[in-house]
């Protein structure tokens, strides 16, 4: 009696959002990361169906989603939204890889390499693609040309001692035209940078059905001098203040937001200041990276064509899409 021949692979879908069936992703991330969440005291609305709703559908696009499916759901997923990323005056599509998941029972199958292949292999050429992958599966990335460009690094600030707020710094609900225009007066200064549009800001921090975010902004003389978005976390019976963007038109501006979001912290009973971005949050010390459990490593596949490399990347916590 010959061998029977070996059950091929399930088939891999790359869907848009009308075709994705939201509930389902919903009910693979849940049950993959519910652990980690219940860990840290969150709850699994974190990552219920309306989070995703909104997480696919940013200003710059609908996401798309790699899924193998088995009979009772999705047994593994990769999900791409995309952007505007800037590099001083120039604007560049580029998509965030994130939400890579399998199922228990389908681990060890090679289907999380086969979701990230078809999934990149649906970008056009000419688009940017970046990611921030944990150890197990950079290699899969770097297999699929994508180039460790650089270390995130995490700063850290105790909220104790003697500060105040500015009283430049205000709340803002809403971004408009002066958030625009600052936010291409940040770019043209800056190395390649999701840019921090008024449509990106309103979707990123101002539509999230899960997080309450903190928004600031500084103005000197009636000008936009400066944006600063806060969330307040508590996990592990700790409670800590992490800076998801700040903003400044100058060190001067950087160095007033900081200030504000450490006496804020203290106000809100916080034990310190985190932030996990390229540039150094003021008066903040780097936690040394033999402390952390995950080194925040930022991966980019480059478009295709003559162009510079992407250099430095301008990186703030708000890039990092779990808070």
């Amino acid at each position: 009696m010959s061998a029977s021949a070996p059950l091929a692979a399930p088939e891999v879908r790359v869907l848009s959002v009308p075709d994705l069936d939201v509930e389902a992703h919903a009910a693979l991330q849940q049950e993959v990361f519910g652990a980690v969440l219940e860990e840290n005291g969150i709850p699994l609305e974190r990552l219920g169906p309306a989070v995703f709703a909104w997480k696919l559908a940013p200003p710059a696009g609908q996401a798309r989603v790699a899924v193998v499916e088995g009979r009772a759901g999705y047994l593994a997923s990769c999900t791409a939204y995309p952007l505007i990323l800037a590099r001083g005056a120039e604007r560049i599509r580029g998509w965030h890889l994130c939400d890579a998941a399998t199922a228990a029972e389908a681990r060890g199958q090679g289907h999380f390499g086969r979701v990230l292949g078809a999934l990149t292999a649906s970008v056009p050429g000419d688009e940017w693609v970046f990611a921030f992958p944990n150890g197990q599966s950079r290699p899969a990335f770097e297999s699929r040309a994508f180039t460790n460009l650089q270390k995130v690094p995490l700063w850290f600030r105790p909220v104790g001692g003697s500060t105040r707020r500015s009283e430049r710094v205000v709340p803002t609900d809403r971004f408009g035209a002066d958030h625009e225009a600052f936010a291409d007066q940040v770019a043209d200064a800056s190395g390649m940078m999701a840019l921090r549009s008024a449509g990106y800001l309103g979707w990123r921090y101002g539509a999230h059905p899960y997080f309450d975010y903190q928004r600031l902004e500084l103005r000197r003389d009636g000008r936009l001098a400066g944006l600063m978005v806060l969330n307040r976390m508590v996990a592990r019976g700790r409670t800590s203040l992490w800076v998801m963007e700040l903003l400044g038109a100058d060190p001067e501006a950087r160095r007033e937001l900081a200030l504000t979001a450490r006496a804020l912290g203290q106000e809100q009973g916080c034990d310190a200041l985190l932030a996990a971005s390229s540039a150094k949050l003021p008066g903040a010390l780097r936690i040394p990276p033999c402390f952390l459990p995950k080194q925040h490593v930022l991966m980019v596949r480059a478009a295709a064509g003559p162009g510079p490399d992407p250099g430095a990347w301008e990186v703030q916590t708000g890039d990092w899409d779990t808070f």
